[in-house]
């Protein structure tokens, strides 16, 4: 994979591609949360691939502007009680509320965690997540038209990447599995999948 900038690699993969044999199995290795998909999720005879949530640095990645913020409002508290001195705001005052913003952002962030799951069946594709309002994306493997493998630099640190799927209606991305771990094996994965959905309808893809 040829590095396009020294922020962020991106890969762009057309699924449609012959680089899979016909008797080829899935390279999935990693652990797969298959167990845990809603069986309400799953039409009569569907096989999930498998089923894997976001690495766990997504909380730090997902908090990560929040804290910032409150970082640099904790180290000018001083100053800041200083100015809002009328309005009865205190150092201490700051810093409590500052530290209880940190912890409802990462709580938010935990949530957001266990709320999602990404899912490769041998029929289509889901992400799932929203911790009060639940999002469902799934699309049929043969409406798939190209996939996106993006490993940003702070991804790059921890081996993590993200992949991005674009329908046949639009073209660009509608949905993205974020912070995964093994992102090499899970688009190729993803990609031997879809090459043999669109094998097994013997249509041609447009």
């Amino acid at each position: 994979m040829n590095a396009l900038s020294d922020q962020n690699k991106h890969k762009h993969v057309d699924p449609g591609s012959t680089g899979c044999s016909v008797e080829a199995e899935p390279v999935w290795q990693g652990s797969s949360l298959a167990g845990i998909v809603p069986d309400k999720l799953l039409d009569e005879g569907e096989t999930v691939i498998l089923a894997i949530k976001p690495s766990l640095w997504f909380l730090a990645f997902g908090s990560a502007k929040t804290i910032g913020l409150l970082i640099l409002v904790l180290l000018f508290a001083p100053y800041l009680a200083d100015k809002l001195h009328p309005l009865g705001l205190s150092i201490t005052v700051i810093v409590q509320f500052a530290g209880a913003l940190m912890v409802l952002r990462l709580l938010m962030a935990v949530l957001e965690w266990f709320s999602r799951l990404y899912v490769l069946t041998d029929r289509r594709v889901m992400r799932i997540k929203g911790v009060f309002n639940i999002d469902v994306f799934e699309c049929p493997l043969t409406q798939i038209q190209n996939t996106y493998l993006t490993l940003a630099l702070h991804e790059r640190v921890f081996k993590l990447g993200s992949i991005q799927f674009a329908t046949a209606g639009t073209g660009i991305p509608e949905a993205v599995w974020q912070n995964i771990n093994e992102p090499l094996t899970v688009h190729e994965t993803i990609r031997q999948a879809i090459w043999r959905a669109r094998k097994g309808r013997e249509v041609p893809f447009l």
